[in-house]
């Protein structure tokens, strides 16, 4: 082998070896973004907080139910879906009163509020708080979804077993009843 063809083969590995780096660095960034804020954290401006001491004493319902919109919001778009048969249950309050509390934050322009069916989502104005980085708020649609048991149809918690359909991965192939099968692989098996 020459000079030039070890060259030009140690080129090639290190070559791959700097895109395997860059893969690799890509990868730890992308899963780095999605973690981020995973802790359960949000952030409020000092202004908003006065804002939240004024909502507290003028309307407490609405103070509670801000509080469990900016608990569950998802992270990026400030957003969270749920009923409010949910909201009733989930603050211990009535249907009228989390009805008069749920106006009341949107008119204070504390909450932005989008219909989906019989359900709101509610999005949380960035100006009082955020989970993720300021403006990063995309999609008003991507939200958390709160699906609590008073919104469930009767008998819901009486499903014992759902039906589950075989998948079949690439790299596998179906096993029939009459097939004669290898012995299984032991070398995975701690015997220590």
């Amino acid at each position: 082998m020459t000079d030039k063809s070890k060259l030009e083969e140690e080129l090639t590995q290190v070559r791959a070896l700097l895109s395997h780096t860059v893969d690799t660095l890509n990868e730890e960034r992308r899963l780095a973004a999605a973690t981020k804020n995973a802790g359960g954290f949000y952030m409020m401006s000092r202004a908003a907080e006065k804002n939240l001491r004024a909502l507290q004493a003028a309307n407490p319902s609405a103070s509670l139910i801000f509080s469990v919109i900016r608990e569950n919001m998802q992270i990026g778009t400030n957003a969270v879906t749920v009923s409010n048969s949910a909201l009733c249950q989930i603050i211990g309050k009535s249907r009228a009163t989390v009805t008069r509390a749920i106006k009341h934050l949107a008119t204070h322009n504390y909450v932005q509020i989008i219909k989906v069916g019989n359900v709101n989502t509610y999005i949380v104005n960035e100006r009082v708080a955020f989970a993720g980085t300021a403006g990063q708020r995309k999609a008003v649609f991507s939200a958390t979804v709160i699906a609590h048991e008073c919104d469930q149809e009767e008998g819901w918690n009486n499903v014992t077993k759902l039906k589950a359909v075989p998948a079949i991965l690439q790299n596998e192939r179906v096993i029939l009843g009459c097939d004669d099968l290898p012995p299984p692989d032991q070398k995975d098996l701690d015997l220590n």
